[in-house]
């Protein structure tokens, strides 16, 4: 279907410009072109085209002055622009939000002597305006991510003072398409992801993708139709690499293939096909396509800008990753916020190490968790070993309190440092609003699981002493030998990094890992929001109104 588009588009461009062009003097667009821009009273007001607005007005405005108030677009950037606008679907974006039909009727009639000199004009600002909105659903992406997520709070900025420049630069040497690349995410998971996108709409338009018909549980050994649907399925997912004379034998090279779907699809890898495991094999290609629609939309946002070395919490995907330079150094795995205490999407710097730390228990947690407990028991924090404390650190006996008198604890609750603290024998430090960090475990055990939301809102790390020797390891006298002295000492200790280091913390259901994709749980529902905005109308964010 996209191809047969990009044919009759590709064919209908080139006869375009094989037609007489009717030649209107420059003088006239020139008075034309001024008197829609000099209309524009204040920098935040938009031109209309019939009900379509021109967002860009206030950017392009400064174009058209260093034009002349010339028209802009000629025969020879109209047919580049057009391509790099069906290319947008490659990113996930959507072309119609372009407004290519409006376009393609002002050109049949240019090319008619049909055009008035107005209508050459609304044709040219047109363009214009798909030029913008292509550049600044790049750059920033297309759904504003702090409308879905208050706590988001690393939006990329935009700037006309930025973009200005750069359309100037077009009409100087006409590189549409080097623009638009400038605009993209640079960071490899970005291109990695827009390739299994391209593949997966390969799927989609060649009817290669297989719908495994319900029964009882597969495994090795198994010999029906079904085990050949699933193969033909493992096939084409490139899970199943091989050739055999028996295609409804569930044979060890199958259960291979089997348990490589499960792990990129977070299932247990045993083998079998069970309710889960089929259930993923049957998401439509559909589906599967916008779920990469939807992250590739979250690489716009996180990955703008974050060049270097950084630390990314990936919290569907239960990882910690170390990156270096566009490469990985190291990951973990991890816990993360149940359904109801959510790990905030965010980004911060970690400033400092504390090994052997106390835990500080959270408001929330103390007004749904210990309050309630409290008046069951008055003597619960007793039994727990936590402490109860005045703002400026005096103790209090907690069991001489009327908790059943109160609505909120007026006190500090603290958990002394231990091998049984909440937070382990280390932490992360990256102060913020919501109090949340990475730290060490007493709850280990977890980090088996397949899934892994467990925690109150901090994220749990994995080998977390090894993080803490590599994060300490340009600063003198620091190993893994004073390390484990220190956390020996139970003493509580603070080490401030005399190389912080960028976090993200972010939320991906599916990106790449070793060349393969990996598709995730969508553990706090947030993808189908997401969805809605990315297929609904073109919108400019509110303060880049104001920029």
């Amino acid at each position: 279907m996209i191809k047969n588009v990009k044919s009759i588009v590709i064919s209908f461009i080139l006869a375009l410009f094989t037609l007489p062009v009717t030649v209107i003097a420059e003088e006239t667009f020139q008075t034309e072109v001024q008197s829609r821009l000099d209309s524009l009273t204040e920098d935040t007001s938009y031109l209309k085209i019939d009900s379509q607005i021109i967002y860009s007005s206030p950017i392009i405005t400064k174009l058209y002055q260093s034009n002349g108030y010339q028209l802009i677009w000629n025969n020879k950037l109209i047919p580049v622009l057009r391509k790099e606008i069906l290319k947008l679907q490659d990113d996930g974006l959507n072309p119609d939000d372009y407004w290519l039909p409006s376009i393609d009727i002002l050109l049949n009639k240019q090319q008619q002597g049909l055009l008035d000199i107005s209508s050459s004009v609304d044709l040219d600002l047109l363009l214009s305006e798909n030029f913008f909105r292509a550049y600044y659903n790049l750059l920033i992406g297309k759904v504003d991510p702090e409308a879905l997520d208050k706590n988001f709070n690393f939006s990329q900025p935009f700037d006309r003072k930025d973009i200005r420049p750069k359309l100037i630069a077009l009409l100087e040497d006409g590189k549409v398409e080097e623009i638009l690349k400038q605009a993209r995410p640079t960071h490899k998971r970005y291109d990695s992801l827009k390739n299994v996108l391209a593949r997966y709409r390969e799927y989609q338009n060649t009817g290669s993708w297989v719908t495994i018909q319900s029964g009882k549980t597969l495994r090795l050994g198994d010999k029906n139709t079904r085990v050949s649907q699933v193969r033909a399925q493992l096939i084409t997912t490139n899970d199943y690499i091989g050739t055999t004379e028996n295609p409804e034998l569930f044979d060890v090279e199958l259960k291979t293939a089997v348990k490589h779907f499960q792990e990129r699809h977070e299932l247990d890898n045993d083998g079998v096909i069970g309710a889960k495991t089929l259930a993923e094999m049957n998401v439509s290609v559909e589906q599967r396509i916008d779920q990469l629609r939807i992250n590739l939309e979250r690489q716009r946002w996180y990955y703008h800008k974050l060049k270097g070395e950084f630390i990314a919490v990936d919290i569907a995907g239960f990882h910690v990753y170390w990156m270096k330079d566009n490469k990985l150094f190291w990951e973990a795995k991890s816990q993360v916020g149940k359904q109801f205490t959510q790990t905030p999407v965010f980004k911060d710097v970690i400033r400092y190490i504390d090994f052997n730390p106390t835990w500080t228990i959270p408001a929330g947690i103390k007004r749904r968790s210990i309050l309630p407990n409290l008046k069951k028991d008055p003597e619960y924090l007793v039994k727990k070993g936590y402490l109860l404390l005045t703002m400026d650190g005096k103790e209090v006996d907690s069991t001489s309190i009327d908790w059943k008198s109160l609505n909120h604890i007026p006190y500090i609750v603290r958990q002394p440092a231990g091998p049984n603290n909440a937070l382990g024998l280390v932490k992360f430090m990256f102060p913020n609003k919501h109090a949340v960090y990475l730290h060490d475990t007493n709850n280990k055990n977890y980090f088996s699981r397949t899934s892994r939301s467990f925690s109150a809102g901090c994220v749990r790390v994995d080998k977390p002493f090894d993080f803490a020797e590599r994060l300490l390891a340009d600063q003198d006298g620091w190993n893994r030998e004073k390390i484990d002295a220190v956390i020996a000492s139970g003493k509580t200790t603070r080490v401030n990094l005399k190389k912080t280091i960028k976090i993200v913390i972010g939320y991906s259901t599916a990106f790449i890992r070793d060349g393969n994709v990996f598709f995730r749980n969508d553990i706090y529902n947030r993808d189908s929001k997401l969805l809605t905005a990315l297929n609904g109308p073109f919108k400019v964010r509110a303060q880049d109104r104001q920029n």
